[in-house]
């Protein structure tokens, strides 16, 4: 697993998806947000590895990204929580933008999504219901 750069913060931006798994533009809702990409809830998914367009405004600045998605949830299995959806690593970021999104991420008073610790393989996983 790799360590995240940024961190996420649980926003709902409105976010414009390009994609070729769909005919037209789709807007979608972010379901959290980072400097460095986005997780969306979406019941139609884009396969993982497939590049994306996304469009959307922060604050008073607008902006536009390619983006890969990395990663698609579908749910299915009982023990998983949550809808379906997934998640885009923006490619094209300049720091000047990185740095313009944390800021508006920071002001939005939103705390920080929990990190998920590692855990190692001797240790025994408790599931609380």
């Amino acid at each position: 697993m790799q360590n995240r750069f940024e961190m996420r913060r649980s926003v709902n931006i409105p976010v414009e998806v390009i994609s070729t798994y769909w005919d037209e533009p789709v807007l979608l809702d972010t379901f959290d947000m980072s400097p460095g990409g986005a997780y969306f809830n979406c019941d139609c998914l884009p396969e993982p590895g497939e590049y994306v367009v996304c469009s959307f405004s922060a604050g008073d600045n607008k902006y536009d990204f390619f983006g890969q998605v990395v990663r698609s949830n579908l749910m299915r299995r009982t023990e998983e929580s949550g809808e379906a959806g997934f998640g885009v690593q923006f490619l094209d970021t300049k720091p000047l933008d990185r740095i313009r999104i944390r800021e508006h991420l920071r002001n939005s008073e939103i705390p920080p999504l929990p990190v998920m610790r590692k855990v190692t393989k001797d240790t025994k996983v408790v599931r609380r219901r």
